[in-house]
């Protein structure tokens, strides 16, 4: 104050009355007393979990980790060992049989860049496109 504005300052107008001190001097953050800045972590943290009880009763949303309606959490779904390699093995095979030629059971349709065999050779689909659209 003296430096930049030729004054002296005696006292902070509007200052809280725990706060009228001239002997703090704060440049950013530093300089900021401690017992300050945990009373200022408290506040935030208080109307944080404030916030989120009114959320949470506004919505009906349990907070997080309690069950809900006083039902206990689901169980994750467990296979057997057993039953894992009987599946594997199923899958396997229907790989092998797919690979060899065999029928994937189901109708896969010619989807972009995949061809069709004609007893002529390969005709890829942007060409049928334009032959079934062109009525070639």
């Amino acid at each position: 104050m003296s430096q930049v504005h030729k004054e002296q300052l005696t006292a902070v107008d509007n200052a809280l009355p725990n706060r009228t001190s001239l002997d703090v001097e704060i440049f950013g953050m530093e300089g900021i007393p401690e017992d300050i800045i945990q009373s200022h972590n408290q506040r935030v943290i208080a109307q944080f979990h404030k916030a989120e009880a009114e959320r949470q009763a506004a919505t009906g949303n349990p907070p997080p980790g309690a069950s809900s309606g006083g039902q206990p959490a689901k169980k994750p779904k467990l296979e057997a060992a057993s039953d894992l390699k009987k599946r594997l093995a199923e899958h396997k095979a229907k790989r092998a049989e797919i690979r060899t030629g065999g029928s994937s059971g189901e109708g896969t349709p010619v989807g972009a860049g995949q061809s069709v065999q004609t007893p002529s050779g390969f005709v890829s689909t942007a060409c049928l496109r334009f032959m079934f659209t062109n009525r070639y």
